[in-house]
Order: C-alpha cells, then sequence, then structure tokens
C-alpha cells in the first residue's frame, strides 16, 4: 500500500492518461498491421487459386476447340463414304422399274448426310475461327444480292410457315464493296434463318438498313419470340441456345428448331473477320406478345483489296 502511495506520488494524472493514449496508438498501428498483412496474404492465396483456375479453364477451352476439330475430321471421313455408297446403290438401281422403298429409303439416307454434313462443316468453321485460320477469299459483293439469294433458298420454307419477308431497298445495298462473298452470304442465311426459326407461323422479317462513315447496316428485324437480355452475348457464343433446349423441336426452319447452335457463333467470326461487328437489340424472351429480335450488322465499305496485286483485276 505504501508503495502504491509512492507511485502516485512520482506519476501524475496527466502522465497517466498520456502512457495510456501512446499505448492506444501502438496497439491500434499492431492491429492495423496484422490486419493488412493478413488480408496481404490471403489476397496473394486468392490471386494464385484464380491463376490455377486460370489456367485450367484456359485447358479446358483448348480441349473443347481440339475436340470439336477432331469430332469434325473423324466424322467427315465416315459420312463421306455413306455418301458415296448411297450414290453408289442409286446408280445400280434400274432405272424404268418401280423400286419405291429403296428410293424412299435413299432419299433417307441423303437428307440425313446432307444434314449431317451441314453440321460438320459448322463444327469445321468454329474451329477454324477459334484458331484464327479462317481465310476469306476477296471479290467483289453486293449485299442485295446476297440477301435475295438467301430468301430465293429459304422461299418453299418461308411459304410453308406462312412467314412474310421484307427486303427494302436500302442505301448502300446496291454498292459494289470486297468481301467473301461466299462466308457472308452463310454469315446473313444464318441470321435470317435465325429469324425464321423463331418467328410463329405467319409473322414477319423486315430486312432493312443504311449506310453510315465508312460502313454499310444492315438490320435483320423479326416479329419473333425475341431475346432475354441476359442471353444477348451468349448467343454469339458455341452452342448458344434460345430457351429450353428439351423443348425444340427437330427440323432447321420448323418453329423453335433444333440445331447445335454454332450458326451466329459462325456469323460473328466471319463478321468480324471482315472487319465489322453484329449485336442483337430485344426487349426480353416472351413465346405469347412476341416482342421480336433485330439483329445489327455492320460491313466496312471495303473499295479495294488488302492485296494490291489482285486489286489490280477489278480495277
Amino acid at each position: 500500500m505504501a508503495t502504491l502511495n509512492t507511485i502516485s506520488k512520482i506519476i501524475d494524472a496527466a502522465d497517466v492518461f498520456a502512457f495510456i493514449r501512446i499505448l492506444f496508438i501502438i496497439y491500434t498501428h499492431a492491429i492495423e498491421y496484422s490486419t493488412f498483412q493478413e488480408t496481404k496474404l490471403y489476397a496473394q492465396y486468392a490471386t494464385k487459386e484464380l491463376d490455377k483456375a486460370k489456367v485450367s479453364l484456359e485447358k479446358l477451352e483448348k480441349s473443347k476447340t481440339d475436340f470439336i476439330s477432331v469430332a469434325a475430321h473423324e466424322l467427315k471421313t465416315p459420312l463421306t463414304l455413306i455418301e458415296g455408297y448411297a450414290s453408289m446403290i442409286d446408280e445400280i438401281v434400274p432405272s424404268g422399274i418401280s423400286q419405291e422403298p429403296i428410293d424412299v429409303y435413299l432419299r433417307g439416307i441423303k437428307s440425313g448426310t446432307r444434314r449431317l454434313r451441314d453440321i460438320v462443316d459448322d463444327m469445321i468453321d468454329v474451329s477454324l475461327i477459334d484458331n484464327n485460320l479462317l481465310s476469306l477469299n476477296f471479290q467483289p459483293v453486293w449485299i442485295n444480292r446476297l440477301l435475295n439469294l438467301v430468301t430465293r433458298e429459304l422461299k418453299q420454307s418461308i411459304l410453308e410457315r406462312r412467314l412474310t419477308i421484307t427486303i427494302e431497298d436500302f442505301p448502300g445495298s446496291n454498292e459494289m464493296i470486297f468481301g467473301d462473298g461466299e462466308r457472308l452470304y452463310q454469315a446473313f442465311r444464318n441470321v435470317i434463318m435465325n429469324a425464321v426459326k423463331f418467328t410463329p407461323d405467319g409473322g414477319s422479317i423486315t430486312i432493312s438498313g443504311r449506310t453510315l462513315p465508312g460502313f454499310i447496316e444492315t438490320v435483320i428485324s423479326d416479329t419473333g419470340i425475341g431475346i432475354d437480355p441476359q442471353e444477348h452475348n451468349r448467343i454469339f457464343e458455341r452452342f448458344g441456345r434460345i430457351g429450353d433446349v428439351a423443348l425444340h423441336s427437330s427440323g432447321k426452319i420448323k418453329f423453335k428448331g433444333g440445331g447445335p447452335g454454332l450458326g451466329l457463333s459462325i456469323t460473328k467470326g466471319i463478321i468480324e473477320s471482315h472487319g465489322g461487328t453484329i449485336w442483337v437489340e430485344s426487349q426480353g424472351y416472351d413465346e405469347i406478345n412476341c416482342p421480336g429480335s433485330t439483329f445489327h450488322i455492320f460491313l466496312p465499305i471495303r473499295k479495294s483489296l488488302p492485296d494490291d496485286q489482285s486489286g489490280k483485276l477489278f480495277p
């Protein structure tokens, strides 16, 4: 007790509060430092885990790309054999003699092989695009001619579905530009077929556009079931699909017809390879009210070929 009284006489209250304040500052700094170090260690750990996940995803993505490429080429060989033997059978069947069962079987085989051939070709195109190996054969093209060719090919299907397709004469549609006509035809065909598949019977599809500085915009609008805003980017990815896959019907041009989900991904690759871009606008997915979808395709107004020597062929 005497000792405490002696200490209290030596240390006054101000010194005690000052000492406590210093201890509080040291304690607070220690807490902050330990928290910072712990957070830093956790961030380093999380970064390493994210790097591992990124590497795993890259390997998985490469495996998927490799699988698509290998599967496409492996399917191509037996498919060619089936087509060849079907043609041989067709040639040896005597003409002028009723061979109705054989004819039906052959038509079924040819129809199935054509459908499989389209899928295999799409898989090969996706593989080329993913590996930046898609080559373009530039030549003079006119957008309105490509659109007319597509609608002419789909004419019978459009009539069966009682759809109406209107191609407006928009600025730039009849202007000659340089591009890969076959690939651009494929791109426009994929988008228009997508509009056909997801527009109910009796609906309409309108193709219009305009010119912008350096670009020609083609707009393909439909009165279909629309696309959820969250799916606007995903539909351009490989195997991107709209709605419930289990509820899709078979057939390429039937309402909500099935398919591997590669068409729009290929279209995006083709358009971007030309230096253009594509995107979609839609209020949402609604099979009752059918808000529709609008695809915008921008293509550069290319007036010369990338190869100067080849450009001399088309002065």
